[in-house]
């Protein structure tokens, strides 16, 4: 059962058991205080609230891969209803999806503080409760990176509120957020079990928190960090993961997504993903946008069969001629048709890039029937081998040059999608391929607007980006929404809700 689900089994039967009664009525928040965590169902029940966070379609369920990172060079936001947000670049302190982020960000960092608070007490296993600590922990770490990275300095809060009078807490440096987060992580590892025996993608692993971390230490490395050091330390937990011997790449490269739509397990690939079910008409309404709002262009008026997309995401002429003819990615990363009303197929014509939207989750490959209009069963990757094998090439790249070991990483991610090896042999012309590798492998799963901002070329590439629009004659709001990009769009703004609840919050520069 995934986890989701299984949170609110688990709430219905301690509801119905009676035994948290009292505490629902006199606490509304979730699932705490003092006569909680008794058992292993109540505190599997509060992790999995803590997992919950994941999969929510305002968070990697739907909005953060599909609008806080629709507008990149890779991909723009070719929906023109919505005239505002981060998707048009055109947004302010008092942006609702801007404030939904921070929002819940914190509810799961409050929920992970909450348990971390009482697990030790509790009448459990010492193996099992261990582990679930480090679950905890490393969700804690994981919120605050996502924070850190799309806010900077955050308050770092590490206890549970007792009060309302708790909300006036000064912004921690980000560094230091950092390091809580390296803690956190660090402390997870040792205590998760392993992908093998996890045998599933929706648990935290040793993979999952050793392919972050190097992911969290590769972002300290670049901007606005400039930490270089920790591209050694990126090297070293990209190294383990690559040598574990618990990965490799899916032979098909669409298989990978086919699988995330039919809730496949393989956790050889996919090592850790955001999990969603069902058509979001049940009981348990735990249904996300991935392929409904990022998908093929679908009108079909038999939606519940078809399944209806709205093509909210799509290529930029930069991104699609980044593939040869080869490479067996691009037709199936980006569409070359969309479906009418009836639901049958329209190929694109060959001169229309931009017409092209993210293909890589096909409503048609649903198993859940009948399909709402709005909301899919597909889980999402939170971290893929490749990925893993991208930033090990990179760090590798970054400490020791173009060396046979950043090669072999890339090129194993290259021939999986038919293409000869590389052999650059100089660091520059290495660190550009990876880059242009990660847009290959990687576009519309929500990692280009952070790698851009690490690389410290975020600024310069969107201008580049609405230059070339202008160029090859795109859309003229595509062009305006890259243009929009300035200085201050390295970071959001600090929501309007909490300055003016939080007493010692100081807003980003340039809001």
């Amino acid at each position: 059962m995934k986890r989701r689900l299984l949170l609110v089994a688990l709430l219905i039967a301690i509801i119905t058991a009676g035994s948290c009664k009292k505490f629902l009525e006199k606490d509304p928040t979730f699932l705490v205080k003092e006569n909680y965590y008794t058992n292993d169902a109540e505190v599997t029940a509060a992790l999995n609230g803590i997992y919950d966070i994941l999969s929510q379609e305002t968070m990697w369920g739907g909005q953060i891969p599909i609008r806080h990172n629709a507008t990149t060079d890779e991909s723009y936001f070719s929906y023109q209803t919505f005239p505002t947000g981060p998707f048009r670049n055109n947004y302010d302190p008092s942006d609702a999806y801007v404030a939904t982020l921070w929002k819940n960000l914190y509810t799961g960092i409050e929920r992970a503080n909450t348990l971390l608070s009482k697990i030790d007490s509790t009448n459990m296993d010492g193996d099992k409760k261990s582990v679930m600590k480090g679950e905890a922990l490393f969700l804690r770490g994981f919120y605050y990176f996502t924070l850190v990275q799309y806010f900077g300095d955050v308050p770092l809060k590490l206890t549970p509120t007792e009060s309302i009078g708790e909300i006036d807490i000064a912004r921690t440096p980000a560094k230091q957020v950092y390091d809580q987060i390296i803690k956190d992580m660090k402390d997870a590892e040792s205590r998760v079990k392993t992908a093998t025996t996890i045998n599933n993608s929706g648990e935290i692993s040793k993979s999952a928190v050793r392919g972050i971390l190097a992911r969290v230490y590769l972002t300290m490395a670049g901007a606005p960090l400039h930490d270089t050091e920790k591209f050694k330390d990126a090297l070293a937990y990209a190294k383990m993961v690559k040598e574990s011997g618990e990965h490799s790449l899916n032979p098909d490269y669409r298989q990978i997504f086919i699988n995330e739509c039919q809730d496949i397990e393989d956790y050889k690939e996919c090592i850790w993903e955001a999990e969603c079910n069902g058509s979001n008409s049940d009981e348990y309404r735990e249904g996300g946008r991935i392929g409904n709002e990022n998908g093929v262009l679908c009108r079909a008026n038999s939606f519940s069969v078809i399944g209806y997309a709205y093509g909210f995401n799509s290529t930029t002429y930069k991104l699609f001629n980044l593939y040869s003819l080869a490479d067996t990615r691009r037709d199936w990363a980006i569409a070359n048709y969309t479906m009418d009303t009836a639901g049958i197929k329209k190929p694109i014509a060959a001169t229309n890039i931009y017409g092209r939207n993210c293909a890589k989750w096909r409503r048609e490959y649903e198993l859940v029937f009948p399909k709402n209009k709005n909301y899919t069963p597909t889980n999402f990757p939170m971290l893929r081998y490749a990925d893993v094998l991208l930033m090990h090439a990179e760090a590798e790249n970054e400490v020791n040059g173009a060396t046979g070991a950043a090669l072999e990483s890339l090129n194993l991610v290259r021939r999986r999608a038919g293409l000869a090896d590389t052999t650059i042999s100089d660091q520059n012309g290495l660190r550009t391929e990876i880059r242009n590798e990660r847009a290959r492998e990687l576009c519309f799963e929500g990692l280009r607007r952070h790698d851009l901002i690490r690389w410290g070329i975020y600024i310069q590439t969107m201008q580049d980006a609405a230059d070339e629009i202008v160029t090859m004659k795109g859309p003229a709001y595509a062009a305006i929404n890259a243009s929009n990009v300035s200085q201050r769009h390295l970071l959001y703004p600090i929501p309007l809700t909490e300055m003016s609840l939080n007493k010692k919050m100081v807003q980003n520069p340039y809001w």
